[in-house]
């Protein structure tokens, strides 16, 4: 939840959080990210199911893998910014998590 203000009005306005209790949960092992110029950030979730390998010759496995594609997020420099900061900030509070409970 974030509070904006209006700067021609001077009202707060209250941003909220829909429900994302319909959204579907896609598990993504693999990531790309790129970007079109200054204008906006492509990060690509994908998943790669690895071929089952066990009993093969070297010569009877494949040559390339695909990685499925499961979700594309295109956002802004600004955002993408947010996004690494958030990132960051919660992943040094899993791993501190994981300090205490040793």
């Amino acid at each position: 939840m974030a509070d904006k203000k209006d700067n021609n009005q001077g009202k707060a306005i209250r941003i909220v959080w829909g429900s994302d209790e319909n959204l579907p949960a896609l598990y993504a092992n693999h990531l790309s990210v790129s970007h079109a110029g200054g204008t906006e950030f492509h990060i690509v979730f994908g998943h790669l199911s690895l071929p089952l390998t066990m009993g093969f010759e070297e010569d009877k496995l494949p040559d390339v893998v695909k990685i499925k594609p499961v979700a594309t997020i295109v956002v802004s420099p600004a955002v993408m910014k947010a996004f690494l900061t958030v990132l960051n900030d919660n992943f040094k509070n899993f791993e501190n998590l994981l300090k205490k409970a040793e």
